[in-house]
């Protein structure tokens, strides 16, 4: 999948949800007169009207990125994820959490969602579900599991896709600074904010050396022919990283955009 046909997904589900509560309105309003219902008209429409206009505006908005966006390619066909630098990231709705990660030729790298989804889970509200414990999968563009993050009450146990233990990661929900820190067989990595940044993150080796980062609004002006959101996170790995430390990484990714389209 490229970035394009994502923005296309994304519009016309954006449009459904505009047509459902178009007719879920329409279907009250119907029903108040058949039934003779007296109903206070005003305060039931005006939340599906809101409905209504944000869905249709958000496809109008993403309709304009498809149009807008470069039509990608895959250059290659064997794209590792684990092996990729830079990754921007998207989202997808889920019960919980489910990231693509597209690399900046516009086409699709990967995802992050859970390997298991319960379709009445759609209906949890976000503080119910979350004493779920998860089990994510980390996958590369052609679906097959590459990584799993095993929430646990307090952590993420990081494994392979073989489920060899390779680390834990311990967020920190409530913590100004530190968000996270990790621990795997070649030493530590801790999570931090950025100074002055809200939505920029730096994840850091024993040594205070940065070996990772996420950024919003950084974005070279090659990748804008296929990207059309500014803000768009975009990850940077060093190319030393390895496996257990990229996983950490995930894991923080995991936790940081827990319920973010849910």
């Amino acid at each position: 999948m490229s970035i394009r046909q994502y923005y296309q997904q994304t519009a016309y589900i954006s449009l459904n949800g505009s047509i459902i509560s178009a007719g879920l309105l329409t279907m009250m309003l119907a029903a108040s007169l058949l039934f003779s219902w007296n109903l206070p008209l005003f305060l039931v429409a005006v939340p599906f009207l809101i409905l209504v206009f944000l869905h249709y505006n958000r496809f109008i908005l993403y309709k304009n990125k498809s149009e807008e966006s470069e039509e990608a390619f895959h250059r290659y066909d064997d794209k590792q994820l684990f092996e990729q630098n830079h990754l921007l990231i998207a989202f997808a709705p889920a019960p919980a959490v489910r990231l693509l990660f597209f690399t900046p030729d516009g086409m699709m790298a990967g995802e992050l969602r859970e390997t298991t989804i319960r379709r009445y889970r759609w209906f949890i509200p976000y503080f119910a579900d979350k004493r779920i414990m998860k089990e994510i999968g980390i996958y590369d563009c052609k679906g097959n599991l590459q990584g799993k993050l095993k929430q646990e009450r307090y952590s993420y146990k990081l494994l392979n896709a073989q489920d060899d233990v390779m680390g834990m990661f311990f967020p920190k929900k409530n913590a100004k600074m530190a968000i996270g820190s990790a621990v795997f067989g070649r030493g530590k990595l801790k999570i931090e904010k950025s100074p002055g940044l809200t939505s920029d993150f730096k994840f850091i080796q024993e040594d205070g050396n940065t070996t990772a980062r996420l950024q919003k609004g950084w974005m070279p002006l090659e990748w804008s022919r296929f990207f059309k959101e500014a803000n768009i996170p975009v990850l940077t790995f060093d190319y030393e990283m390895g496996q257990a430390e990229r996983l950490a990484v995930f894991a923080a990714l995991a936790s940081l955009y827990m319920y973010y389209d849910h």
